[in-house]
């Protein structure tokens, strides 16, 4: 990941839980379990089409401990799928969603999801959360860093890049999400979570530097 992102991802992250909006959660519970298309909405929540990377491997289960009750995941990770989603109702600037599946099996010390938002087709932003392995919906991963309309879920490793490949150690690890958790278009961050947000900037700008010191010590 570039620095200039690992900087917004980690202020975004940080500050994420701040927002004064009203706030919607998905939790696809009133859906029927198996294979959807992509474009699928969640009942009664129109606001975010899902779909994947590949165009194909949607799925909506019951996959508990990986799921609280039922959540949505991505198959064919052997090619690198993952989860997409994009906002109908215009932008927003808070997301969060619970994480699961990530078997010790298929993972590795290091291994990551990672969340990036975007407006139209320019980045937004990125962050990430390192896996626990302990193969149970007990991660959050959330940005607060708008406006974005749109984004990606990816399981990747520690470099970033989407699983791949066939059973094993660090390979074909299948997102499974839940509990998305959005804002409503227009809502506004409170103050103190914008102040979390720049104490964030300032924090990770402060370890860059310290950085580039010792490396030139």
């Amino acid at each position: 990941m570039k620095a200039g992102l690992f900087v917004a991802a980690c202020a975004a992250f940080i500050a994420t839980g701040g927002a004064a909006q009203a706030l919607t959660t998905i939790t696809f519970e009133g859906d029927t379990p198996g294979v959807v298309a992509d474009g699928y909405t969640a009942a009664g929540f129109p606001q975010i089409e899902f779909g994947t990377a590949l165009g194909s491997g949607l799925e909506v289960g019951n996959y508990t401990p990986q799921s609280d009750g039922q959540g949505l995941l991505a198959r064919n990770d052997s090619s690198g799928n993952y989860i997409t989603g994009r906002f109908t109702d215009g932008a927003h600037s808070y997301l969060s969603m619970d994480l699961g599946n990530d078997d010790p099996f298929f993972t590795v010390d290091g291994d990551r999801a990672v969340l990036t938002v975007y407006l139209g087709a320019a980045l937004v932003g990125s962050t990430f959360v390192v896996f626990n392995r302990n193969d149970v919906v007990d991660q959050t991963i959330g940005f607060m860093f708008g406006p974005f309309d749109n984004f990606t879920l990816a399981y990747t490793n520690a470099a970033g890049d989407p699983f791949t490949g066939g059973p094993g150690t660090n390979t074909g690890l299948i997102e499974v999400i839940d509990n998305v958790t959005f804002d409503e278009v227009g809502g506004v961050p409170e103050p103190s979570a914008w102040a979390l947000m720049i104490l964030g900037f300032g924090g990770v700008g402060a370890m860059a530097r310290r950085r580039r010191q010792l490396a030139t010590a």
